[in-house]
């Protein structure tokens, strides 16, 4: 499909998804949803693809759905029920519980990077807590807002946020929808990692590029698929699963390269497989 809302590029074996509505902070709208979906399962086909990243353009990141939709939704009442749930259609591999809207996220088989450049606000907040990994411009800004519009924890938050912050955290971010900063997010562990607001684009991809080319994209792939089933499994199972995937990854390609390129002191040629 055509882009309109969003910018997409593929560089270094890296896929950049930019959301472009400078002039609106980014607001969310259906349009902007069907083709970021369309741009992250492009990425993941790409064999050129490593890393996906998701920015925002200009000074924020996401502030949350456009204030059209929240107009319509407070109008239709019961009548937007349909565009807030949607699973995606089953795919062969994936459990139910990662074809849940946003949540689908986890099962691209591609690490994906949140870099977030700005204000991260309402359905904004939610996008990058599907992501894997979370940096953030000293300039960001969070907010979850839910409880300040008469809402609730959307989209799973209830179940991924406690994850990544701690249960405390997680219930003073949501009832409180108050507004923290990039060194609060990072203090409590929402995202990883803070970078200087002068140049954070080009240091978030030079963070992507180096994943991108120095580690096994096939590792990235095995462990991403073992680290959100296993939120699901008891730690025998995860166990079995691991010796599953270790027994497989002694004879892949990357494995063979990963010894080589060591002992012959050189940078990695992995080819994924």
């Amino acid at each position: 499909m055509g882009y309109e809302q969003i910018l997409y590029s593929v560089a270094d074996h890296v896929a950049t998804i930019t959301l472009n509505r400078p002039d609106r902070m980014n607001a969310w709208t259906a349009r902007m949803e069907e083709e970021v979906s369309a741009a992250v399962h492009e990425a993941a086909a790409d064999e050129n693809a490593r890393v996906i990243v998701i920015t925002g353009a200009g000074r924020g990141f996401c502030a949350g759905a456009d204030m059209s939709l929240l107009s319509t939704a407070a109008q239709s009442g019961l009548g937007a029920h349909r565009r807030i749930t949607g699973d995606l259609p089953v795919e062969n591999g994936v459990p139910d519980q990662f074809r849940k809207k946003y949540a689908w996220l986890l099962s691209v088989p591609k690490p994906i990077v949140a870099a977030i450049n700005g204000a991260s606000v309402g359905l904004g907040f939610v996008i990058p807590l599907y992501c894997d990994i979370r940096i953030a411009s000293s300039a960001a800004r969070f907010s979850a807002i839910f409880s300040r519009r008469g809402l609730i924890a959307e989209y799973g938050v209830a179940w991924i946020l406690p994850r990544l912050v701690g249960l405390p955290a997680a219930i003073d971010l949501l009832f409180s929808s108050r507004m923290i900063d990039a060194a609060e997010a990072h203090r409590i562990g929402l995202v990883t990692r803070v970078l200087p607001e002068e140049g954070f684009a080009e240091a978030a991809q030079a963070f992507a590029k180096e994943l991108a080319q120095s580690v096994s994209p096939r590792s990235l792939r095995i462990m991403k698929k073992q680290i959100w089933e296993a939120q699901f499994q008891s730690l025998a199972e995860s166990f079995d699963a691991a010796v599953v995937e270790m027994v497989a990854s002694l004879q892949c390609e990357d494995f063979k390269e990963g010894v080589a390129h060591f002992l012959e002191k050189r940078a990695p040629a992995f080819t994924g497989r």
